[in-house]
């Protein structure tokens, strides 16, 4: 009998000893850094965030005629891009000399109709002037035509001095050139002028 209590009593002596030694293995630590290292090696890089892209196409700007006329005879204008909204590039415009911009623009050009003309890598967005002859050339065909706008379309040179420079050719119209509804499709009637938009000369520092 009492052999038989102490096989036991050693049985249970020798398991847990086997217990306390698995857990103090340091192979089994091993193993479980191993296992984690593992696992964070294999983790995808989070991905960089991915740039806007810049490009679009340009719309058509106009304004009506009678606020163009008033500016006088012999105005030299000089206008800046200027984002609406995150979908429309328009142009703000100033009056006599390009170097002072401590005003508000005298000129506010609308938006009106998507043109097909695209805009993105490789295009430049500077000043553009329109000389006191361009303007008394523009103001002699509205008075010849009587046209109630003046619309400003843009043109996107692939070759030559000025390519890339986003300008823009000069018409006129007495149709309505403001964003047409999508439920009615009509002609778009111009009269070109022959003057375009000139890219603006740097500033003097001076």
């Amino acid at each position: 009998m009492r052999k038989k209590i102490l096989i036991r009593q050693l049985t249970f002596v020798f398991l847990l000893l086997l217990f306390f030694a698995s857990c103090n293995n340091p192979d089994t630590d091993a193993a479980k850094t191993n296992t984690t290292d593992s696992a964070g090696a294999d983790a995808a890089p989070a991905s960089p965030p991915q740039a806007s892209q810049i490009a679009g196409r340009l719309d058509t700007l106009w304004m009506d005629s009678a606020t163009f006329v008033n500016l006088g005879q012999g105005t030299r204008l000089t206008f800046r891009f200027y984002i609406d909204t995150p979908n429309n590039i328009s142009l703000r415009g100033w009056t006599g000399n390009s170097n002072s911009w401590d005003s508000p623009p005298d000129v506010y050009l609308k938006t009106g109709r998507q043109s097909t003309v695209q805009y993105g890598t490789g295009s430049y967005f500077g000043n553009l002037q329109l000389s006191p002859n361009n303007y008394n050339a523009i103001k002699q065909v509205l008075d010849n035509s009587h046209s109630k706008y003046v619309v400003f379309g843009p043109v996107n040179p692939t070759t030559g001095v000025d390519a890339g420079q986003i300008l823009y050719k000069i018409y006129v119209t007495s149709d309505y050139p403001g964003p047409s509804s999508p439920a009615i499709v009509y002609k778009f009637l111009v009269t070109d002028t022959g003057i375009e938009t000139n890219p603006s000369p740097p500033k003097n520092s001076n």
